[in-house]
């Protein structure tokens, strides 16, 4: 089953129902209102709707905001004839196939501008990652130019109830044999959970719709055993003959693979191949009713991203009745680095080229990028960040009261960043084959439901096969030579 990489949410708010927009069907009375339109991916719709009303106190200038869970079925159709919005925040934006196509407007301009009441350019103010995941060469372009702003950075991993783990002594892994002996305390210890004949279980997971929710943490073993410069190695999909030819080499079990491989065999030994570390058939429960084992005390961590607050507390109606926290990746190797996996890194933001009000959409991202509407959106996220320096962004107070974004916060300052962003053709000229996971296919729930599929050598020997035998063909798409 292909799913993607990012949260979906069912809900989907309007902020300001439009049905007008870019090019020819936007109102004289609009004058210089800027349409953006933001993907419904759990961050919801009142960080936009704050960030709007004081960009509006400050300039005069409306945003006109629309929240939509299906955008992305429409933005390709929308920006090859004329553009609702002048705005497009979303994951999974193929940009740099957009690019070449000449859809997209260069921001040059935006980036060498200084933000809302800063020194700092728009360029300085992104995340070192951004600002390098950003430039490409277009459509007729002789050099590299900005056609995107990265959306989030993000961190994904366990989350864990903290009360619970204090409550019964437990410790909070550090490394994976840590966590290995943490689960077999949480079985043995029984812990009865209230009203119920069932006791705590370490896990509560959802294999139907957020199996990939474990990528998180696996990514991140991964980066551990493999050291973030071979994922480098392993993104630009060149052989060891430095090559395209032999590119699907990078799929090699017994050589680049290798280490995802190590990987995904710890987390095999840990969750598939060991039931009892599970609420009963994770693999096959949907996200509500992990939320729900989790949120009820069932089971003591829950595989999530940085959205798991907005999310856990919109699914129970109100916030959790205890605090918790995401964990640093208990570390694969004891001598490993803390790192941190950019979950959702391919979220981008972008200006159509044929945009009815470019200069006023530049300006908007301006002040997105300003430390006071890069608090807005944390604090109304409940603990997710904007791709900008938040060095300059005072959380104290609200990290005083809210462990969960605190958690965040620490994760993505106190660790080594690192993304699976690639600037390949391969990969956005065949962006639903070329992925960690051949064609998107995520191993883990049918690995949980039945443990003779999804073995190691049976997983990744397919991989590989899959990549040598599609190679030529993907090759051939994204307009390469072998």
């Amino acid at each position: 089953m292909k799913k993607c990489y990012m949260p979906l949410v069912a809900m989907v708010g309007l902020l300001s129902l439009t049905s007008c927009g870019g090019g020819g069907g936007r109102s004289e009375d609009d004058g210089n209102a800027v349409y953006v339109c933001v993907y419904d991916g759990g961050y919801g719709s009142e960080w936009i709707n704050k960030v709007a009303e004081d960009y509006k106190k400050l300039t005069g200038v409306e945003v006109k905001a629309t929240v939509d869970s299906n955008i992305l079925n429409r933005i390709e159709s929308q920006l090859k004839g004329n553009p609702e919005f002048d705005i497009y925040m979303s994951h999974d934006i193929n940009w740099q196939n957009f690019a070449t196509r000449g859809y997209l407007a260069k921001l040059d301009d935006l980036y060498s501008s200084k933000v809302y009441n800063s020194e700092k350019t728009f360029e300085q103010r992104a995340i070192p990652a951004g600002v390098k995941a950003s430039k490409f060469m277009g459509k007729g372009d002789t050099e590299e130019h900005y056609y995107k702003a990265c959306y989030t950075q993000g961190a994904g991993g366990l989350i864990y109830n903290i009360d619970m783990f204090e409550e019964h002594g437990w410790k909070v892994p550090t490394t994976y044999d840590e966590l290995v002996a943490l689960c077999k305390k949480i079985n043995d210890d029984a812990v009865p959970v209230p009203n119920s004949r069932d006791t705590v279980k370490p896990f509560a997971w959802s294999g139907s719709d957020r199996e990939y929710y474990w990528d998180y943490i696996v990514f991140e073993w991964w980066a551990q055993l493999a050291g973030i410069e071979k994922l480098e190695t392993i993104k630009q999909y060149k052989g060891p003959t430095g090559k395209y030819s032999d590119g699907y080499e990078m799929y090699n079990p017994t050589s680049y693979y290798k280490e995802l491989k190590q990987a995904y065999t710890m987390w095999r030994d840990l969750v598939a191949t060991n039931q009892n570390n599970s609420i009963p058939q994770s693999y096959d429960a949907s996200l509500l009713s992990a939320q729900s084992a989790f949120a009820n005390g069932k089971a003591a961590m829950i595989p999530y991203a940085q959205w798991a607050q907005y999310e856990l507390e919109h699914a129970m109606d109100g916030k959790l009745s205890f605090n918790y926290a995401m964990m640093k990746a208990p570390k694969a190797k004891a001598d490993a680095k803390d790192v941190n996996y950019l979950v959702g890194f391919g979220d981008s933001m972008i200006i159509p080229e044929k945009a009815y009000n470019k200069e006023g959409a530049k300006d908007f991202l301006r002040y997105l990028a300003s430390a006071e509407a890069c608090k807005t959106f944390t604090e109304s996220t409940g603990g997710s960040f904007l791709a900008f320096d938040y060095s300059d962004v005072d959380l104290s107070e609200l990290e005083k009261t809210n462990t969960y974004m605190k958690s965040v916060h620490e994760k993505l300052t106190q660790t080594t960043q690192f993304n699976l962003a690639s600037d390949n053709p391969i990969t956005y000229f065949n962006a639903s084959t070329v992925t960690p996971w051949l064609n998107n296919e995520i191993p883990y729930a049918l690995a949980a439901s039945d443990n003779s599929k999804n073995t190691p050598d049976a997983l990744f020997d397919a991989m590989y096969k899959d990549a040598k035998d599609g190679w030529s063909n993907w090759l051939a798409i994204a307009g390469l030579s072998d």
